[in-house]
């Protein structure tokens, strides 16, 4: 992506086999994620319509957690993680609309889920 104009940026780590460090891009062309080892590889980078939805952690009082998974057309999943998550998903949410941000299912929710049988 030619990312000529940058409209947020936040350090944040990706998961993939291994957390990898790096700088959490924001474009209006869509989401990229650069390395801060430059020996790594290419950047990651999701255009906007790539993104099917976006799963958020959100704690039993309501406070969003600092990881999310991005959800792709080609049924794969990349997750994040970053202090400035809150910020982050309120803009991601303004490019593909907030009813693609969905809330991650708890740690009790199958206990909760055994229960109402």
């Amino acid at each position: 992506m030619n990312n000529n104009q940058i409209d947020y940026t936040a350090k944040g780590r990706v998961f993939l086999g291994a957390v990898e460090n790096g700088e959490i891009k924001l474009t209006p062309l869509g989401f990229e994620f650069e390395y801060s080892n430059p020996r790594i590889g290419k950047n990651l980078s999701f255009p906007w319509h790539t993104i099917v939805k976006v799963e958020l952690d959100v704690s039993l009082r309501g406070k969003v957690g600092s990881q999310f998974g991005l959800y792709l057309n080609t049924n794969s999943k990349v997750r994040f993680s970053s202090k400035d998550s809150g910020a982050i998903l309120k803009r991601i949410g303004q490019q593909i609309g907030t009813d693609k941000l969905i809330r991650s299912r708890s740690l009790l929710a199958p206990l909760v889920d055994g229960l109402k049988l």
